[in-house]
């Protein structure tokens, strides 16, 4: 009788031997985490920017023709010439700037819309070319663009350029993130993932914070945005310092290169470097003897044994777009002190980001994604039924951003460990792509809290509760090396 050797040990096998010769985590990990994950400090400031650019202002009509009635405050006038803006404590932003009010006050929504639009249409675009040309050179592409747009927006001379170059910023912006994390996780041992992974969002946050001081000193919406650009143009030095990921580089049968990669990372954690070729040689004859061809696309993630895990996924992260974005931006819009109301918004996150840790690796992944998430919505919905006081609903506000903090470094570890090597870049493009729906229709979801005052906190009050229970359907997966191959998942089944 012959006997089957399981998939997931057979993984083990293959992880192991990787992992054995760099090592878990050292000097070459916590090089590739401390640089690669700095760009999310712009990815902070790119998509949580609207929070100062869109403030609720109080305007009133100054030229009103053929009127005697008074003109109230805050109230809008068919017919009305000119709007005057009391944008305090701001000097301009983009609604005082191109009259953003009445029936153009959706504009305000829009150009938002359009900048997780293009984070959308860039997280498919840079998580095909990432599995199928190499993490590298895609990252390098990804962020010579966003140096390049971003550092032209400031200067837009009207709404529909500055709305256009932010959706071009936002492409960009989308390839940093899906292969930036991708990199990280694919770069440290099975036993520190959590650790990594939690790390890697800490930028997003310190970027969070950080934003509220530009915006404090820069209280122009282009002097603003100019501040927040200049600093990108660090990240050229990628050029310099990144490589390419070794594991990519043996799935698809480049040994040579994945073993001067390995070599230099062995050396930098004082590990053996002999027989490294051999060994990554015999690794990649194994995936490619027992995986899918490495060139796939997008319908592989919707194979037997991924589609669960990617309907799931999308449903999941694109809750997490709606509450996440849209409760930051409720938030910022109905604080009395926006500059306190969103550094508090990010502090918070620094605990949640480090707890999520000690959560993850001690209650797993899908138990903690499903607690949080729903608990998440409970402070969301208590937020509606409590006195309209400063401290109780920037209490409540706060501790909702903290569980939705915990959600998303939990469910980018949880995503990647899902996914097999061969798609995992476009198994989170896809996921990231459901996220950017959700955060295209957040920013009208807590606009309406004009004119609905109850529907910004029922949507995000509720959604992350079903997300809650959707993520039980996912099997769990702390412990476990990460799958290479289809293969891999469908033994697994």
């Amino acid at each position: 009788m012959e006997t089957k050797i399981p998939s997931e040990e057979k993984s083990v096998k293959k992880e192991d031997s990787l992992t054995k010769l760099i090592g878990d985590f050292g000097k070459w990990q916590l090089l590739v985490l401390g640089t690669v994950s700095l760009v999310k400090l712009n990815t902070a400031w790119v998509q949580m920017a609207i929070l100062f650019l869109t403030p609720n202002l109080t305007f009133r009509c100054v030229d009103l023709p053929n009127s005697t009635i008074e003109v109230q405050n805050s109230t809008c006038y068919g017919g009305c010439l000119k709007y005057e803006y009391d944008t305090s404590p701001f000097d301009n932003t983009i609604v005082s700037e191109w009259d953003l009010v009445c029936e153009r006050r959706w504009l305000a929504s829009f150009t938002q819309m359009m900048l997780q639009a293009g984070i959308l249409v860039g997280s498919v675009i840079f998580g095909f070319f990432s599995d199928r040309y190499g993490r590298k050179i895609t990252f390098l592409v990804a962020i010579t663009t966003v140096v390049i747009f971003g550092m032209a927006v400031p200067f837009s001379p009207s709404y529909t350029v500055f709305t256009i170059l932010r959706t071009l910023v936002g492409v960009a912006t989308s390839g940093t993130m899906v292969v930036s994390f991708v990199i990280v996780m694919e770069a440290v041992g099975a036993r520190y993932r959590e650790v990594a992974g939690c790390l890697y969002q800490l930028p997003f946050v310190i970027g969070h914070i950080s934003m509220t001081l530009f915006a404090f000193y820069f209280r122009s919406w282009n002097s603003y945005l100019l501040a927040m650009a200049v600093p990108t143009l660090v990240y050229l030095g990628y050029f310099l310092v990144l490589s390419e990921s070794p594991r990519w580089l043996v799935s698809v049968g480049r040994v040579d290169d994945a073993t001067r990669v390995v070599t230099r990372a062995a050396k930098m954690n004082k590990l053996p470097t002999e027989k490294i070729k051999e060994t990554l040689t015999q690794l990649s004859q194994e995936l490619q003897a027992n995986s899918d061809k490495p060139k796939l696309n997008y319908s592989a993630i919707f194979r037997r044994g991924l589609l669960l895990k990617t309907a799931c996924c999308c449903f999941i992260w694109l809750v997490t777009g709606v509450s996440y974005f849209g409760f930051n931006q409720y938030v910022s819009q109905t604080s009395p002190d926006p500059f306190i109301s969103v550094a508090l918004a990010g502090v918070i996150q620094i605990p949640s980001n480090i707890g999520a840790i000690w959560l993850i690796k001690i209650l797993g992944r899908r138990f903690t994604l499903s607690s949080f998430s729903i608990l998440g919505g409970v402070f969301v919905i208590i937020l509606h039924f409590v006195p309209q006081v400063f401290a109780a609903t920037l209490t409540l506000g706060t501790l909702g951003v903290s569980c939705a903090a915990i959600c998303a470094s939990t469910m980018y570890i949880y995503t990647s460990e899902l996914y097999p090597t061969v798609v995992r870049n476009m198994g989170i493009g896809a996921c990231s792509t459901a996220m950017r729906v959700g955060s295209m229709v957040a920013p009208f979801i807590s606009n309406t809290s004009v004119t609905i005052p109850w529907l910004p906190t029922a949507v995000f009050g509720l959604a992350p509760i079903a997300a809650g229970l959707v993520c039980l359907l996912l099997p769990e997966t702390k412990g476990k090396n990460l799958p290479d191959s289809i293969e891999d998942i469908r033994s697994g089944d």
